[in-house]
C-alpha cells in the first residue's frame, strides 16, 4: 500500500526535524505507543497497541532513520511484529519545507503487512493507518505549539 501526504505546521522545519527525533514527543503523539527508546542516533524501538476494528493487536517494532539531510529530509524504515501473528514493514520519504509562518512535512510512504494482519483486508487496514497518520500529526502539531509556547 503507498500513502502521501501533506502536514502544515506553526513550526521552522528544524524545529519540527528535532521534534520528529525526541523520543518523549514521538511516545506522546504516537497513537497506542507505550513505549520508545532511542537505541543509536538513528534507530529506536517501541511498542504499540493498535484497535483494528474489532481487534486490538500489540506491535513490538524498530524504527530506522537514514539518507538523513537535516532539517530537509531523511527516510524512516519501519518493521513491526504482532502479538496476534501480524507483521507489517514499511518505509516514508519525509521532506520538510519552510514556508511564512512554519513548515510543511510530505511524505510518501509505501507498507507492506503479512499473517492475520494482511486476511484483514488492505481497504480497512488503509483507512485505518490514515486514521492514525491523521490522529498522529493532530497530536504532533499540538506538541509544536506547546513545544513553542514554553520557548517563547
Amino acid at each position: 500500500m503507498e500513502f502521501v501526504g501533506d502536514y502544515q505546521f506553526k513550526a521552522t522545519a528544524l524545529e519540527v526535524w528535532l521534534a520528529l527525533n525526541d523520543t518523549e514527543v514521538l511516545k506522546h503523539t504516537i497513537p497506542g505507543c507505550d513505549t520508545m527508546v532511542r537505541v543509536t542516533p538513528t534507530d529506536y524501538a517501541g511498542h504499540v497497541t493498535v484497535k483494528l476494528g474489532p481487534l486490538t493487536a500489540g506491535f513490538d517494532g524498530t524504527i530506522s532513520l537514514s539518507e538523513l539531510d537535516p532539517p530537509a529530509s531523511y527516510r524512516i524504515s519501519v518493521e513491526a511484529q504482532g502479538t496476534i501473528a501480524a507483521r507489517a514493514a514499511g518505509s516514508a520519504r519525509v521532506r520538510l519545507t519552510d514556508i511564512p509562518g512554519g513548515s510543511i512535512l510530505h511524505y510518501e510512504a509505501e507498507t507492506e503487512l503479512g499473517g492475520r494482519l494482511a486476511a484483514i483486508g488492505a481497504k480497512f487496514v488503509r483507512g485505518t493507518a490514515s486514521r492514525y497518520a491523521d490522529k498522529f500529526f493532530a497530536r504532533f502539531a499540538q506538541a509544536m505549539e506547546e513545544r513553542a509556547a514554553t520557548t517563547s
